[in-house]
C-alpha cells in the first residue's frame, strides 16, 4: 500500500458520478490516465509523472507533446493501464477515465483515484471540475478568459465563411465514418460560429459506422477534415486507396479543395481545452487555404 496522508492533510472530492473520494490536500504525483485528464492537468499548470499513450498511438498525443517540457513516464495504453508501472512512481493521485469496477478497485489500492468524467460530457464541465479536484480553480478560470478570447480571433480569422458546415470524417481501417453532432470537434466548431452538415446530426459523442464507397455523399460538406488515430498503418493506406476512388473524389469538399488531414486523435477522440485551441487553429487554416475554391452561391 502506498502513503496515505493523514486526515488533516485530504481533502474530499466529488468524481463524476458523485461519489466522494478522499484525496492529498496539495498532491504532489499525479497520474492521468486518459488524454482529457493529461490535456486538463497541464492546462491547470501542473504536469503529471504519469501518462498513458494517446488513442492509436505508442507515445504521448501527439498534440501535447510541444507543451510538455518535463518527462513523463508512460505507464500503459488507454483504458489498459499497467498497474505495475503505477505503483513504481508511488503516486498520491490517480485521474482517470471510466473503467471497470475492478480495475478502479485495484487504482484505488495504490493510491486515491478519481473518475473524472463520463462519456459524452461537454468537455467545459469536466474540466471545471478537474479543476476543482486539484484546487485549481484560478487557473481554471484564466484559462476559459484564454479560451474565450481564442474563440474571438478564430472567429475574426473565419470571416465571411462563418454559419458554414464542417464535415468530420473519422478514418478507420474499414473506412470512413462520422463523427457524431455532440462530440468534441462538434462542440469546438460551434463555439466558433460553424456548423455540422444536415447529414451528421445523429445524436451522441461517437462517430457513426463504417460507411462504403456508395454511401459517401453523407460525408460531405462546406468543407471537411479528415483524421486518423494513428500517423500510419491500415486505417492511412485505406484512406489513401479512397482519395483514388470516383465516388470520394466527386464529393464537392474533395473537388474543390475545401478539405484538410488533421491529428485524428485530436479531433474524433474525448478532447480537452488545449485540445479545443488546437481544433480552433485547425479550422481557421482549412476555411482559409490558399487553394480551395469559394463556394458557389
Amino acid at each position: 500500500m502506498v502513503n496515505q496522508a493523514s486526515a488533516a492533510e485530504t481533502r474530499t472530492v466529488e468524481n463524476a458520478y458523485g461519489e466522494r473520494v478522499a484525496i492529498p490536500a496539495q498532491p504532489k504525483r499525479i497520474i492521468t490516465l486518459s488524454e482529457i485528464d493529461l490535456d486538463t492537468t497541464l492546462a491547470l499548470g501542473l504536469t503529471p509523472i504519469g501518462t498513458v499513450n494517446g488513442r492509436g498511438q505508442s507515445s504521448l498525443p501527439r498534440y501535447l507533446k510541444p507543451v510538455i517540457d518535463d518527462e513523463i513516464q508512460v505507464v500503459g495504453g488507454l483504458s489498459r493501464p499497467n498497474l505495475e508501472s503505477i505503483l513504481e512512481l508511488a503516486p498520491d493521485l490517480i485521474l482517470t477515465a471510466p473503467n471497470r469496477p475492478e480495475v478502479i478497485a485495484l487504482l484505488s489500492e495504490i493510491a486515491p483515484t478519481v473518475v473524472t468524467f463520463d462519456y459524452g460530457e461537454n468537455w467545459k464541465k469536466v474540466f471545471k471540475r478537474t479543476a476543482t479536484i486539484l484546487n485549481r480553480q484560478t487557473e481554471a478560470e484564466a484559462f476559459m478568459t484564454r479560451y474565450h478570447a481564442h474563440v474571438k480571433k478564430t472567429k475574426q480569422a473565419i470571416g465571411d465563411k462563418l454559419g458554414q458546415t464542417i464535415s468530420v470524417v473519422r478514418w478507420n481501417p474499414k473506412g470512413p465514418a462520422y463523427m457524431f453532432r455532440d462530440s468534441f470537434a462538434s462542440q469546438v466548431i460551434a463555439d466558433v460560429g460553424m456548423k455540422r452538415p444536415s447529414d451528421q446530426q445523429d445524436p451522441g459523442h461517437t462517430h457513426s459506422m463504417s460507411l462504403s464507397l456508395e454511401a459517401l455523399d453523407v460525408l460531405d460538406g462546406d468543407w471537411m477534415v479528415i483524421g486518423t488515430l494513428s500517423a500510419s498503418g491500415d486505417a492511412v493506406d485505406a484512406m489513401k486507396q479512397a482519395e483514388s476512388t470516383p465516388a470520394f473524389r466527386q464529393l464537392s469538399a474533395i473537388e474543390a479543395g475545401r478539405f484538410a488531414p488533421v491529428d485524428g486523435s485530436l479531433w474524433t477522440s474525448v478532447g480537452g481545452p488545449l485540445a479545443a485551441l488546437k481544433v480552433m487553429d485547425d479550422i481557421a487554416e482549412l476555411v482559409n487555404k490558399p487553394n480551395a475554391e469559394p463556394l458557389s452561391e
